[in-house]
């Protein structure tokens, strides 16, 4: 999930974004935030390595991109990505103040949305070459909340590159998941709330949804 690929219009602000919201970096959830703490046998960077290691298994299969059997694919990684990756809480944290105003169905089309281009985001940035692999390094655990750092060793232009990642994490019941990664010390979670605030501001919240859903239908046409 590359934070660097994280923009509908290529002009987010990361700087801006850590000035503004700052609130918005605690859970979002508020009965998430007052939810049993996680047990201290608990991994998150053990289930994070679980779960990118069985999207690497499925990956690995190539399927005809017409056939029964890719759109199997697609889904199995869909429903494996959505297991590990909070879409609702990034929607939340990356709206931060906008998030209270907008509509129950507004809200459902824009996590739908955001869910689209963040999966597509870290596919491409993390499992889009078949040449890498993630060396976990270690895990900070706070009640609720944990950080996981590693490296991307991969490939680019023929050159091997290492990339700096950090996921942070969320306890969600009986499972960690992910609302933000960092590549190279740039928030994808930060960049999104940068430029999203930005644009509603300036154009409001329908004109932010037809940006991103020109993005989506960008790269639906450079895969056809």
């Amino acid at each position: 999930m590359a934070a660097k690929d994280a923009k509908v219009d290529g002009k987010g602000d990361s700087k801006t974004a850590k000035a503004a919201d700052k609130a918005t970096d605690k859970p979002a959830d508020k009965a998430a935030a007052k939810a049993d703490p996680p047990p201290a046998s608990s991994s998150p960077m053990a289930e994070l390595k679980r779960s990118n290691e069985k999207l690497d298994k499925i990956l690995q299969k190539n399927r005809p991109d017409w056939s029964p059997e890719a759109e199997l694919q697609r889904s199995e990684v869909r429903k494996l990505v959505g297991s590990f990756l909070d879409y609702g809480e990034l929607a939340k944290r990356a709206l931060a103040r906008h998030w209270e105003g907008l509509a129950v169905k507004q809200r459902e089309e824009f996590v739908n949305t955001l869910r689209e281009l963040v999966e597509r985001s870290y596919l491409k940035q993390v499992h889009g070459n078949a040449n890498y692999n993630i060396k976990y390094d270690k895990e900070i655990k706070q009640d609720g909340e944990a950080t996981v750092t590693g490296m991307l060793n991969t490939m680019a232009r023929g050159k091997k590159v290492k990339i700096a990642l950090e996921y942070k994490m969320l306890w969600r019941g009986d499972h960690w998941v992910v609302y933000d990664v960092v590549t190279d010390e740039q928030s994808m979670l930060e960049n999104y709330r940068a430029e999203f605030n930005k644009i509603i501001n300036k154009e409001g919240f329908d004109a932010l949804m037809k940006r991103m859903k020109k993005k989506l239908n960008e790269k639906d046409e450079k895969e056809e």
